[in-house]
């Protein structure tokens, strides 16, 4: 009597080769002197004291934060889908700067007990949208159809500003407090790496990411970039 044997036939698929890609962007040149924002409306909420900008965050070596650094051409894991969220709360935007999926939904919300309203336009200062946000604990969502930078402000409280970046990639971040950024999982490859800040523009230069291992892209940027 013949007996079938099974044959199990493992097939082993190699992970597609990747690396990581970090770098830092730093304040290059002098550093501009930025005022103060005057507090002129709803101060028994707000506060009278006027409000640092936070237009510049620089760390002791100049390591420059709330840049945003994107790698323009490389295709990976598809982006984030969300929600993202943008409060108003201590009559502040938080986050100030976010990267936030094209199409994916953003989640706006008033945490003061004021009204306040979400002044949404694009860098060239084309309308998005424009809605008041009157209750304590009221929200509403949004999504951004187009890719690019998006301004934020509340026309009430005019101190009140946010900057938002809306990515059709995962290889999209905002810089930490020393500058710092990082994107695990690059596919091998040559790529334009490019950064932006409210103050200094855009810069972009070339990167090349290897195989495997990482890859190191630092930017500097410069009031001679904006």
């Amino acid at each position: 009597m013949l007996r079938a044997s099974a044959l199990a036939l493992v097939v082993l698929v190699a992970a597609p080769a990747s690396a990581q890609l970090a770098g830092r962007v730093t304040l290059s040149g002098p550093i501009p002197k930025l005022a103060a924002r005057p507090v002129n409306a709803d101060a028994a909420i707000c506060g009278r004291t006027d409000r640092p900008s936070p237009s510049l965050v620089l760390s002791k070596d100049k390591g420059l934060a709330n840049a945003v650094v994107w790698l323009e051409g490389a295709k990976g894991l598809a982006p984030p889908k969300g929600p993202f969220r943008l409060d108003q709360k201590s009559c502040l935007f938080s986050p100030y700067v976010q990267v936030v999926s094209k199409g994916a939904p953003v989640v706006f919300l008033n945490s003061d007990a004021v009204l306040h309203n979400v002044h949404a336009a694009t860098a060239a200062s084309a309308l998005i949208f424009n809605k008041a946000i009157p209750i304590k604990g009221q929200t509403f969502t949004e999504t951004f159809s187009e890719t690019g930078i998006v301004r934020v402000k509340c026309d009430i409280h005019t101190w009140m500003t946010a900057w938002i970046f809306v990515s059709d990639t995962t290889y999209a971040a905002v810089t930490d407090a020393e500058g710092r950024y990082a994107f695990p999982g690059v596919p091998p490859g040559t790529y334009r790496l490019k950064a932006w800040h409210e103050l200094f523009g855009e810069k972009s230069q070339p990167v090349t990411v290897p195989p495997s291992g990482a890859a190191r892209a630092d930017v500097l940027l410069s009031l001679l970039d904006g």
